[in-house]
């Protein structure tokens, strides 16, 4: 899944060179360098990608602290909604 998540930051940023540069322990705002509205649109895309639904006005912004972090959040999110 932190992969997936990487990639998906990687195409919204089209840098294709964060895939190498992004790893587990990597911030998914400060190391990729999205702004607000990317941060909208990257879990939007986490959301459709992943069959989740994440609500914006409980979500807890220190997910975003590492790749690992958020990837284990939206798996747990995934795991519920079934």
């Amino acid at each position: 899944m932190q992969e997936q998540i990487i990639r998906i930051i990687a195409e919204l940023q089209k840098d294709p060179e964060l895939t190498n540069r992004l790893n587990g322990q990597s911030s998914i705002v400060r190391d990729s360098g999205m702004e607000s509205l990317q941060i909208v649109q990257f879990i939007l895309q986490v959301e459709k990608e992943f069959g989740t639904e994440i609500d914006f006005d409980t979500f807890d912004m220190s997910l975003l602290d590492s790749v690992e972090r958020f990837s284990e959040y939206v798996r747990r999110s995934a795991a519920a909604a079934l």
